[in-house]
């Protein structure tokens, strides 16, 4: 096969995997934008709460994370070696900022992965492919988040899976997902830190749901208003 030949290939078997994370994308914005409605509507912010506000992010700096750590006057070695890094989670994050001090709290913090194409590829006749590395990826920003929120008492966050690589009897699969959520279960939501000794160690679990099919906004956004109206209970209450 040649170099041409081999490249067109790879760039065919990553189009449907780019045309499912686009809509992924919308989807998971379009319920952060109705999380960020309900919230303000719950809460009654524009009356209640004139000092705060809600904001919306792609991306958390790695320094911020750092400087949020760091305002709990525990832990006093650091290392970043680069100001300009940041975790990029796919479905980003919604902050309550707190105008007076100027600090950003996290309600919610989403990822969605999608991983399995050899149901398509089954159908098209081609031979099927070693499971991806979505689960990969998600452990790379979880270990960020759950450091950032290591002082506090949540961890808001949550992940969406979909693909045939998540179907109930890819169990080789999904025994990574139960390994990154510290072997507790999955599709429920945890926000709470769970048995938490601090002096014999506390766990972090988080919002892990995954299935064959695809997430609709509408879905997405019943799980993440809980897990946002927790945490906006957890910071100003």
């Amino acid at each position: 096969m040649s170099q041409h030949e081999s490249l067109r290939e790879r760039i065919e078997q990553h189009k449907p995997k780019n045309v499912l994370s686009k809509n992924d994308d919308k989807a998971v914005y379009a319920a952060a934008e109705m999380v960020m409605e309900y919230l303000e509507d719950r809460f009654e912010m524009s009356t209640k709460y004139e000092n705060y506000h809600l904001e919306f992010a792609k991306a958390i700096k790695i320094c911020d994370m750092v400087d949020f750590i760091k305002k709990k006057n525990v832990r006093t070695e650091f290392y970043a070696y680069d100001d300009s890094r940041a975790i990029v989670p796919d479905g980003g994050i919604i902050y309550l900022v707190d105008e007076a001090d100027d600090i950003k709290y996290p309600l919610v913090i989403a990822e969605v992965k999608h991983q399995g194409t050899n149901k398509e590829r089954e159908k098209e006749g081609k031979e099927k492919q070693a499971t991806g590395n979505a689960i990969e990826r998600l452990g790379k920003n979880l270990t960020a988040i759950k450091t950032y929120m290591h002082y506090e008492n949540i961890t808001p966050f949550v992940c969406f899976g979909h693909g045939c690589d998540f179907a109930d009897d890819s169990l080789t699969v999904l025994s990574k997902v139960w390994c990154l959520n510290e072997f507790y279960d999955i599709n429920k939501i945890y926000v709470n830190k769970k048995d938490n000794d601090r002096d014999h160690g506390g766990f972090a679990p988080v919002s892990m749901f995954f299935r064959e099919d695809q997430w609709t906004a509408e879905e997405m956004f019943n799980i993440m208003k809980e897990i946002a109206e927790y945490s906006f209970r957890y910071w100003l209450f």
